[in-house]
């Protein structure tokens, strides 16, 4: 499916899935084809020609099926398989909004050129890493105790996951509710507030600012997410 929206939609759908969407992200891993995105309007992904000043960042080939399942599925998990590409980095975008760049091709802003692989190829350690974790961990998976996991790992790129979750998810995870942010999850953001990662101690600054936890309102109220989760119009 080409359509962006489309994509997006489904992929907030099955993240809210939870543990009932792991074997379907799994089996979509095997999917190597390359299907190049359509009105993706001002995103910003290895794949787009344009940059706009501003959008949507998403550093995953989302042109590969296999690397859309995958982002899927890390933000899911909060887990790193390697799927992300690590070319597109939010201080060059500053950086290049700050002087004057906007409306021109993205590879005027960052390193954009893809390698000249299959889309199979690409990602066939972050297919067989994914496959290992599911085998051994799928039918005990909790997002609940990933998000923990992820926040006291020491890889940066799961802290990051789990603290944008947490500032802008708006898909469920039983569990996370005042009383055990409190207890449980906001002890070990205080810990990353001084993390030596420019990025994760930002983010764990920022949340903590939250004093009103209106973070929290999205996660547990389905009234707010109806447009991304189709489950909860069911609600209305």
């Amino acid at each position: 499916m080409p359509d962006w929206q489309t994509v997006y939609q489904a992929k907030f759908k099955l993240e809210a899935g939870g543990a009932s969407s792991l074997p379907f992200l799994v089996r979509l891993l095997d999917r190597a084809e390359f299907v190049r995105l359509e009105h993706t309007a001002d995103l910003i992904y290895p794949g787009a020609t344009t940059f706009y000043g501003h959008g949507w960042l998403v550093d995953y080939d989302l042109d590969c099926l296999s690397a859309r399942a995958g982002w899927a599925l890390e933000e899911l998990t909060f887990e790193n398989f390697g799927f992300a590409e690590g070319v597109i980095r939010e201080a060059d975008l500053l950086a290049a909004v700050k002087g004057g760049k906007r409306d021109t091709p993205l590879a005027n802003v960052i390193a954009t050129e893809r390698i000249e692989k299959s889309c199979e190829r690409r990602h066939a350690g972050a297919v067989a890493r994914a496959k290992s974790w599911f085998q051994a961990n799928g039918s005990k998976w909790s997002r609940f105790e990933s998000l923990k996991d992820a926040l006291i790992s020491e890889d940066p790129f799961r802290q990051l996951s789990a603290l944008n979750w947490l500032r802008f998810g708006i898909t469920p995870c039983p569990g996370v509710s005042a009383r055990t942010y409190d207890t449980a999850i906001r002890p070990q953001v205080v810990k990353l507030a001084s993390s030596n990662n420019e990025s994760v101690r930002e983010q764990a600054k920022l949340l903590l600012d939250d004093r009103e936890y209106y973070w929290l309102k999205y996660k547990t109220d389905p009234t707010l997410r109806k447009w991304a989760d189709p489950d909860a119009r069911k609600s209305q």
